[in-house]
């Protein structure tokens, strides 16, 4: 499970890069990974071009008695522009949130 949500969050990553065929692979130059007994994580890296991305697992009281796997991190990097974006994301119980400065803010919904 815990292998399936790190993973996922870096094709997340992958994904955000820009689609450019001189795009360069570079190493994480620090690297840290702790994990426990019961599934929960924390990590952190940073790649050579300063992007930092932290993410943290954690098991939290579910409704129905039991637990489940929260998961909170940010990810941040220097854009083309110059500019630093850093975007923050949950999961949870009451599901995926993301924020940040640069995303659009949801229009929300009047009730019926």
């Amino acid at each position: 499970m815990k292998m399936f949500v790190v993973l996922s969050c870096l094709v997340a990553v992958a994904l955000c890069a820009p689609a450019s065929h001189d795009l360069q692979i570079l190493p994480a130059v620090r690297h840290e990974e702790k994990h426990d007994e019961f599934g929960q994580y924390a990590l952190r890296y940073i790649t050579a071009e300063n992007t930092v991305v932290s993410e943290r697992g954690r098991l939290v009281p579910s409704p129905n008695g039991g637990f489940v796997l929260e998961i909170e991190g940010q990810y941040q990097f220097i854009g083309d522009d110059g500019q630093l974006y850093v975007t923050k994301y949950r999961g949870g119980p009451d599901g995926f949130h993301v924020e940040g400065d640069h995303l659009p803010v949801p229009v929300p919904i009047p009730a019926i």
